[in-house]
């Protein structure tokens, strides 16, 4: 497989930044064609942020209670609804004026509306996620610690959990997956092991399926013209 033309691709993450760090790393030896062009996380401590940095890639930081979108501790849903299409809305505009190709979630704890997806959609830029769990299964937040309680409890289906990186959709980690990997349970383990194991495979996969998802929208670009 001949390696695709350079790829721009915009980062969303929220926290460490490890599988930001495995990204960084692979542009100068696996995926020598993606450039990251942005990094974006909404929590200002992200040590993604100094990752980044370090490797002399622009950041922004963009926050829902800092960039006025609501106050902190606001309690009227209606208000936060609002205020969240509002900063999805202005989180788009932020990500293609840089003209990505790709948008890679690795690590991102917000969920994106259309408000966000919508213009990306418009214009041809996929945007992808890593999600700790197997197709179907444990949609949302602490997907490992569900999947381990219920292994636990004798209800983990094959006693089997997983990765999987997955195009982005409205329906929280319910869009197509790109790429999958089973994550077998064992006993004894204790949750932490269970994460920090799993976290070894993300690096991986991560690299994988933002590999496939690249080859991919080169190959639907030449398929329009």
């Amino acid at each position: 497989m001949h390696d695709p033309p350079l790829t721009k691709g915009t980062i969303l993450i929220s926290g460490e930044g490890t599988n930001l760090q495995a990204l960084i790393d692979a542009t100068s030896s696996t995926l020598p064609y993606l450039k990251i062009v942005r990094v974006i996380s909404n929590k200002k401590e992200a040590k993604g942020l100094i990752r980044a940095k370090s490797a002399s890639i622009p950041t922004k930081y963009h926050n829902l209670v800092s960039g006025n979108y609501y106050a902190k501790g606001e309690a009227d849903q209606a208000v936060k609804q609002a205020a969240r299409e509002k900063y999805d809305a202005d989180l788009a505009d932020i990500v293609l004026a840089d003209e990505p190709d790709i948008v890679i979630c690795a690590g991102w704890m917000h969920v994106l509306s259309p408000k966000f997806l919508d213009p990306l959609v418009a214009r041809k830029v996929p945007v992808i996620n890593l999600h700790p769990a197997l197709p179907g299964k444990y949609d949302g937040i602490d997907a490992i610690k569900r999947a381990y309680d219920d292994y636990h409890k004798g209800k983990l289906e094959h006693d089997r959990t997983g990765i999987m990186i997955h195009y982005v959709v409205p329906e929280v980690d319910r869009g197509e997956p790109i790429v999958v990997r089973e994550i077998e349970c064992k006993t004894p383990e204790t949750l932490e092991e269970l994460k920090d194991r799993m976290h070894a495979e993300e690096h991986q996969l991560i690299l994988e399926g933002t590999a496939m998802a690249i080859h991919n929208l080169w190959e639907e670009r030449s398929k329009s013209g």
